[in-house]
């Protein structure tokens, strides 16, 4: 009896591993076509987060440009006062 038990056992477990090994190529495949996908989703967050702070740095630069723009008007509009009050004071 306990010689039958092992052997129906032991033939679960051939059988067992059999369906496994039969099923294995498809689950594999599947983890396989999950990770892709998930990749595929990481690298377009990514690319996502990089195109924003791209976008910031770019706004970032365009204002200090203007801030620069905007203090060189003022000192060539300083600069011509001070010409002008130069010419009126030597036309005194």
């Amino acid at each position: 009896m306990a010689d039958g038990l092992k052997m129906i056992l032991a033939m679960v477990l051939f059988f067992g591993a059999m369906y496994l090994y039969s099923w294995m190529p498809e689950i594999l495949e599947a983890r396989r076509k999950k990770k892709r996908e998930k990749d595929k989703l990481q690298k377009l967050a990514n690319r996502e987060a990089e195109k924003l702070e791209l976008q910031k740095l770019r706004e970032e630069k365009f204002q200090t440009l203007e801030e620069r723009r905007l203090k060189i008007k003022e000192h060539f509009e300083w600069l011509e006062k001070m010409n002008t009050k130069i010419k009126q004071i030597k036309n005194k």
